[in-house]
């Protein structure tokens, strides 16, 4: 490829990204459908860029924008909210994951007459959605902050419980050695070791910015230290979604914590000085600027992945199906948490209703099953991106409903007063 039509595409896909969010405003269209649909024209349409040379690079580069989108929703959640929604999260990301991995399961087992072993495949695959996708629309629904946490909080755990149980599965099949009581203890273990790791290193850290936020080069420490703390997690058994979530909210909100622990520090005749911990506001706009660089390509980059010849009719059969069992789950998860949670309660279903997208733990744990050698399907990245690209549109239509719906309801407003 010439250099400058590299360059006038670079270019390009950053302009589409600003355009993206400049017309949500407008069109109430998500930026990631745009995104993907520019990723599809380039490559798979057009042939432009080969998307054969993206396959090897699509869990690092996959990896990296969750890493980057997780941190900066962290750091834009207010601390007392995740207090007060974390319970109703955990019971929705835990019945969602739960109740469409049993449906999914069901399915491929009834419908598709699969074996036990590949159906339960499926259902771990797609059971949680996708925070990559979910975090970036959010900030632009017409939503309180309230449900805007607990849907976060909720896309985390349930792609958290995603990872762990295709994991899981994996190792039970090439033999170990796993119960009831010790696979509960290992997800228990491993989310309490993101928590501690990321309380003890958002505490150092929240100190050190408080010093050196305002120095040249404080965010490129930041992600370095980022980076490392993600790793770090992993050697350790724990989950990096839940570490860097909790450190950017940690590292967001502590000024504010370091205000609350005064009282506590007075008592033990100590004190902290607040301006220690608040983070200058340029390192944050510069973590918005290239978290939204990265994000723009990760959604272009899914696009440039899907291959429309390998969408048979049995693929599309298969991804309907799971489609239809993502809209009963939610229905059904949805309606038993909503007498838990006011903010569920005070909020209409189609709020919530689509936000049902896959994404990257979907596709990379796709490539993990098929790397270990116990699952042979020739079907399952067909099956993979046949459902992200759906699962993605279907989200922007909802999204689309609601936001027209939300606009009528205040012109009508309007014109009563």
């Amino acid at each position: 490829m010439d250099v400058s039509l590299f360059a006038a595409l670079i270019g390009g896909i950053i302009v589409l990204g600003v355009l993206g969010d400049f017309l949500f405003t407008k069109t109430k269209i998500p930026t990631p459908v745009i995104l993907m649909f520019a990723g599809i024209v380039l490559g798979p349409a057009t042939h432009i860029l080969k998307s054969d040379i993206f396959f090897e690079i699509a869990p690092y580069f996959g990896t990296f924008a969750l890493i980057l989108i997780l941190f900066e929703g962290g750091l834009d959640l207010e601390f007392d909210l995740v207090i007060r929604q974390f319970s109703s999260a955990l019971l929705l990301g835990f019945l969602s994951f739960t109740v469409g991995a049993a449906g999914i399961t069901s399915i491929c087992l009834i419908l598709f007459q699969m074996e036990m072993t590949d159906a339960l495949f499926y259902g771990f695959i797609f059971g949680g959605t996708s925070p990559a996708v979910i975090l970036p629309v959010l900030p632009r629904l017409s939503i309180t902050k309230n449900l805007k946490t607990l849907l976060t909080l909720e896309a985390v755990i349930s792609e958290v419980l995603t990872v762990i149980s295709v994991i899981i599965y994996i190792k039970i099949l090439k033999g170990g050695q796993y119960e009831g009581i010790s696979i509960l203890n290992h997800i228990l273990t491993s989310i309490g070791i993101s928590i501690l790791l990321a309380a003890v290193c958002g505490l150092v850290w929240s100190r050190f910015m408080g010093y050196f936020s305002k120095q040249n080069l404080a965010y490129m420490l930041t992600l370095g230290f980022i980076l490392l703390l993600y790793t770090l997690t992993d050697f350790l058994g724990g989950e990096g979604a839940i570490t860097i979530l909790a450190f950017g909210i940690l590292l967001g909100n502590s000024k504010i914590l370091a205000t609350k622990s005064q009282s506590v520090l007075q008592k033990l005749n100590s004190s902290v000085n607040i301006a220690d911990f608040e983070i200058d506001e340029v390192v944050k706009k510069i973590n918005a600027e290239l978290t939204f660089l990265v994000r723009t390509f990760f959604f272009v980059f899914i696009g440039l992945l899907v291959d429309f010849t390998f969408f048979t009719l049995d693929v599309l059969l298969i991804a309907v199906a799971i489609l239809t069992i993502f809209f009963i789950s939610r229905i059904a998860t949805i309606n038993i948490v909503r007498p838990l949670s006011p903010s569920l309660k005070s909020a209409h279903i189609s709020s919530t209703l689509g936000l049902i997208p896959r994404g990257l733990a979907t596709a990379v744990m796709a490539f993990t099953l098929l790397n270990s050698g116990v699952f042979t399907s020739s079907q399952l990245l067909s099956v993979v991106f046949a459902v992200i690209l759906a699962s993605n549109l279907l989200m922007s239509v909802f999204v689309y409903y609601y936001e027209s719906r939300c606009r009528r309801t205040a012109k009508n407003e309007d014109a009563s007063n």
